[in-house]
């Protein structure tokens, strides 16, 4: 009797965790859905894919400052990944320096409760700024090369 009840129990288990194997996969979510995201700019709208289709950059935010402090990429669609350190920020500006005059391309944002954001941006030949929408002393340098 005792050896049939520790059998029971052992189908439990792995049933148990079949069930949570299988929602996991069930609720996976799908690479290039669309998704609409704020994208601050006068000049244009787009609509951003959650799939990473272009090269990636990462930056870390600090209390002292975004590293790293200069990148490079080529022009196209890039997805711009931030981590935040500085014990929480309310996201990442990029800004393309046209002839001295600074203009907001987009934001990356924090994904809620959660201490890490990401976007992908179309952008073109240039050079960009990017700040800490809350600590605009902290800054990096984005050139993108055509």
């Amino acid at each position: 009797m005792f050896r049939n009840k520790k059998l029971i129990i052992f189908a439990a288990i792995v049933l148990f965790a079949f069930a949570v194997v299988l929602s996991a996969r069930i609720h996976k979510p799908k690479a290039g859905k669309e998704v609409t995201l704020k994208i601050l700019s006068t000049q244009q709208t787009s609509t951003v894919i959650a799939a990473r289709h272009g090269p990636g950059l990462r930056f870390t935010l600090y209390d002292a400052g975004i590293f790293p402090r200069r990148a490079r990429v080529k022009q196209g669609p890039v997805v711009i990944s931030i981590e935040d350190f500085s014990g929480g920020t309310s996201g990442l500006l990029i800004r393309r320096s046209d002839a001295g005059l600074l203009s907001t391309v987009a934001s990356v944002q924090l994904i809620q409760n959660q201490w890490r954001g990401q976007l992908e941006v179309q952008l073109d030949a240039g050079d960009y700024e990017l700040l800490m929408a809350d600590r605009p002393m902290n800054r990096a340098h984005l050139m993108v090369e055509p």
